[in-house]
């Protein structure tokens, strides 16, 4: 069927409208769930949904975040009903759609089956960074945008599927997500915002020795442990967004980064030192699983932990 050629149906027949309120929930993208984030991470929820629903409505009072959607399959038409207009689209591979919170989408798919990463932002979670990047959370508003391209969004959420997937989303990877999720908001901010963001101050100094020295001793008293992006940047006396930057003209890496390679540096002391296996030691620095822990491993030394040792 073209539906190119097709005709928006305004009033489904009973059992279309059935179909219709069974999924104007938040579980409206039933099917082959291959990622769910569900709780595991704070400020970023993230699902991989591969399905073959014909017909999806959003209500307002159930769409309680920011919606991005990144299209992964094949070429797939969509035509959608928003704010009284139609739009008649044809989804490819890397399409990015944003869908403010509090939105009214209606839309209709073709038989192709829909292959979609899902990012769900609060909006207090956006307010907070359009804060702390020194713009009015109060006067920034995210702009509807259901067929555009944008290469960093799209990385990111490849990103967030990848490390689902590695990870399984459970511990050692908050800090990760907690900086992605900020990056994300300040990428949305920055392309689909009703405010464009003032460039990024240059930070020639990064973090004070004092914050730094600061920072370093909370990470390092414990490297299992699973800490926040807010709970570093509290330490440094600084919002998330400033910090994550700061940081990283400190150090040069990222904070999850940095997080990563201490607890490689230290596992390659317990693999030469004791004999704990690798699955103990994946556990005690706080690697989800022992694959997670050999991913990264072998990723900075280029050899797996039990070749080192």
């Amino acid at each position: 069927m073209d539906l190119k050629k097709a005709k928006i149906i305004e009033q489904p027949n009973k059992t279309a409208q059935v179909d219709k309120d069974r999924t104007a929930t938040r579980h409206n993208w039933r099917g082959d769930w291959i990622v769910n984030s569900r709780d595991r991470w704070q400020n970023l929820k993230v699902i991989r949904n591969r399905h073959h629903i014909r017909e999806s409505y959003i209500k307002p009072d159930k769409l309680i975040y920011h919606l991005i959607t990144v299209y992964m399959g094949a070429p797939s038409r969509q035509q959608a009903i928003f704010s009284g207009r139609n739009y008649n689209i044809l989804q490819t591979a890397g399409n990015v759609a944003v869908i403010p919170a509090a939105s009214t989408l209606q839309s209709w798919y073709d038989e192709v089956e829909q292959d979609d990463i899902y990012l769900h932002l609060e909006p207090e979670f956006i307010k907070s960074v359009a804060a702390g990047a020194d713009l009015n959370p109060d006067q920034t508003e995210i702009i509807t945008s259901l067929e555009t391209r944008s290469p960093v969004i799209e990385s990111m959420a490849r990103m967030a599927f990848d490390e689902l997937q590695r990870g399984e989303g459970a511990t050692g990877s908050n800090l990760y997500a907690d900086s992605l999720a900020n990056l994300l908001a300040v990428q949305l901010l920055r392309e689909y915002s009703s405010h464009k963001m003032p460039h990024e101050k240059q930070y020639v100094n990064g973090l004070t020795n004092k914050k730094l020295a600061r920072v370093l001793d909370l990470i390092e008293s414990d490297l299992s442990e699973d800490l926040s992006l807010a709970i570093l940047a509290n330490a440094a006396g600084l919002s998330e967004y400033h910090f994550l930057r700061m940081f990283k003209q400190s150090t040069g890496v990222t904070p999850h980064q940095y997080v990563i390679n201490q607890r490689i540096e230290r596992s390659k002391e317990l693999l030469q030192k004791t004999d704990m296996t690798v699955t103990e030691i994946a556990y005690l620095l706080g690697f989800s699983t022992p694959a997670h822990f050999t991913h990264h491993f072998h990723r900075k030394t280029g050899v797996t932990p039990s070749k080192l040792r």
